[in-house]
């Protein structure tokens, strides 16, 4: 058997891929190889030009990445000195080594929040400044100002359209309901030269009739759409970020009238979990949905926090970090302590206090630069 890395020796490679192997199987290989590694590969020859160019290796390399091991982003507000320091490290599973870098951007405002497009790209806010964030060239972007950037109390999320090759930054402005006013600002992956560039659309603002009262709380993003919790009866609404439209989805089992439960939603690796908290027993249960649109839901984790939480909390008292089939990440917010679940133990590590604000986020290999 020859390894993936063998194939670009001098033994296999390059003749092997241009004269035996046809083009879908060339981007199926080169679809597994480290973003880095890709733009180098440029100089073999026309060929390899031409395919590295191709949006469907864009969309093939993104699918991978998506399945392969998370990269965790802590980030520490130091709000004296006006400064964000960013921890980046490769989180493969816990207790195993880790890659650390750090890696310090000034910004202006006070507070800066850092959303995750599950396609490489980050996107930094403040209030007074956005930016995009390549965390594998280590490199950003200013993004241009909005007339109405710090006029009215919003929320903001970024994602990323594979079908359309593009991000979307969009800030909600409150309340939703029963007209939610929003404007997106749209980022175009284009290719010129042979090479993947960012096109930047001015803010545009638009309204739609939003079907239910949403929580005041930031959507998580998943695959494409943006969801929130309803306020009153227990629902999931999505907003789609490609046709710019809300939704409501089916929910899971769990949504029923129970008043001692409290439900959480958050996006990973593209897919979107809700997490149901029992603040009696206490546990909490982790569903998966389990297709397009809400069509099926899976529950994944049953986690008991006895001896877990140091006291009674009616409400949601735990952040999601990292969800995976034998574990799981998360926080326990008051106090701030950070705990693992490991499912074929079934018990809960304490990792440590926490004292910094963290937020934690995905990101995946890719193929852009900024």
């Amino acid at each position: 058997m020859i390894h993936v890395s063998s194939l670009f020796s001098g033994r296999y490679f390059p003749k092997m891929f241009s004269s035996y192997l046809p083009p879908e199987i060339i981007l199926k290989i080169l679809s597994l190889l480290p973003g880095k590694t890709l733009p180098k590969l440029r100089l073999v020859s026309k060929q390899f030009n031409s395919l590295i160019s191709e949006p469907y290796l864009l969309r093939l390399h993104h699918r991978f990445a998506l399945n392969s091991f998370s990269i965790l982003t802590a980030f520490t507000a130091l709000r004296s000195s006006l400064t964000v320091e960013l921890k980046l490290f490769l989180f493969t599973k816990p207790n195993h080594d880790q890659t650390q870098k750090t890696i310090t951007k000034r910004f202006l405002g006070d507070r800066v929040r850092v959303f995750s497009s599950n396609h490489q790209l980050l996107c930094f806010v403040s209030d007074k400044e956005h930016f995009l964030f390549d965390p594998i060239n280590q490199k950003t972007r200013e993004l241009p100002k909005s007339s109405s950037f710090s006029s009215s109390p919003n929320v903001i999320s970024f994602g990323f359209v594979s079908s359309t090759l593009q991000y979307k930054i969009i800030r909600f402005f409150l309340p939703y309901y029963p007209i939610c006013k929003f404007e997106i600002l749209t980022v175009n992956i284009t290719g010129r030269n042979y090479k993947h560039y960012l096109e930047i659309s001015p803010w545009k603002s638009q309204e739609q009739q939003c079907p239910y009262l949403l929580q005041p709380y930031p959507p998580v993003q998943a695959d494409g759409f943006v969801y929130w919790t309803t306020k009153d009866v227990p629902k999931i609404v999505s907003f789609s970020l490609e046709r710019e439209k809300f939704y409501v989805l089916p929910p899971p089992p769990c949504f029923e009238d129970n008043p001692n439960h409290d439900f959480s939603l958050c996006g990973i690796r593209g897919k979107l979990f809700v997490i149901n908290y029992n603040s009696l027993e206490p546990n909490m249960e982790i569903w998966m949905m389990n297709g397009s649109n809400g069509c099926g839901w899976v529950k994944t984790h049953r986690i008991r926090l006895k001896g877990t939480l140091i006291r009674y909390y009616p409400s949601f008292p735990i952040r999601i970090h990292e969800i995976q089939s034998d574990f799981v990440l998360f926080q326990v917010l008051f106090p701030s302590r950070i705990k693992i679940y490991y499912k074929n133990k079934n018990e809960v590590v304490d990792f440590g206090e926490s004292i910094e604000e963290l937020q934690f986020c995905h990101y995946t290999d890719g193929l852009l630069s900024l």
